[in-house]
């Protein structure tokens, strides 16, 4: 059992991500071992055959995409009034339909541009075959061979894409498992990820800190560096 060193000195506490990315190194510890990773946990719905979930977590869920195709719907409302209160109706009518066309274009030219958007959060299995993204009302399935490029772009944040039943995508998942999820899918798909190789994976200093908290890192003694992005 590790134990948290309370004496240390520290500048943060340890947290569930730390936790994570500690099972995480266990994980990949045991396979280079070729032991069998002791890892797992249940899940309520069904697994595919000879799959097995190894965690669970929180997850948001960005996606690179439009939120329009660039229409709007133009308003040409006007009324017409006899007298000078009547004109002075119209007239504020063309000016009120046209400041509302023009928020309205503005929207649509907004929801054009393709942007980071938010999707959904939930909660997020990983297994030996893929993950499950497990909004509260629908359950969306991805196999590893779904995914055709993979990145960590910060601590507890992979950016991916792949091709979903609607069409190809580009996401950004944040979730304490984001590191265990790319591990999987390097070792599955890209065993020459240069990230996978250095293990750049592992935040700058991570390793040194958390011996210094009483959790020493379980992976082998490595001569490549470890990543450049901090914790």
């Amino acid at each position: 059992m590790v134990r948290k060193n309370r004496n240390s000195p520290t500048q943060r506490a340890w947290t569930d991500a730390d936790s994570a990315l500690w099972h995480t190194c266990k994980f990949v510890s045991q396979v280079e071992a070729r032991q069998l990773p002791d890892l797992q946990v249940d899940t309520l719905f069904a697994l595919r055959s000879a799959e097995v979930a190894f965690a669970r977590g929180p997850y948001s869920l960005d996606a690179l995409r439009t939120a329009g195709n660039g229409s709007y719907s133009h308003n040409s409302t006007f009324i017409m009034g006899s007298g000078g209160l009547g004109l002075a109706l119209g007239a504020g009518t063309l000016i009120g339909s046209a400041i509302g066309n023009s928020n309205r274009r503005a929207q649509a030219t907004a929801d054009a541009q393709l942007a980071w958007r938010h999707d959904s959060t939930g909660q997020l299995v990983v297994t030996n075959q893929g993950f499950y993204l497990d909004t509260g009302s629908n359950l969306f399935a991805w196999d590893w061979g779904s995914v055709d490029s993979m990145e960590i772009i910060a601590f507890n944040y992979v950016q991916l894409s792949g091709n979903s039943t609607n069409g190809p995508v580009t996401w950004r998942i944040a979730s304490p498992w984001a590191e265990l999820v790319f591990v999987l899918w390097a070792m599955g798909r890209h065993a020459r990820h240069p990230q996978l190789v250095q293990r750049m994976w592992i935040p700058a200093n991570w390793s040194d800190w958390a011996r210094a908290q009483g959790y020493p890192n379980p992976l082998l003694p490595s001569r490549v560096p470890v990543g450049k992005h901090s914790s």
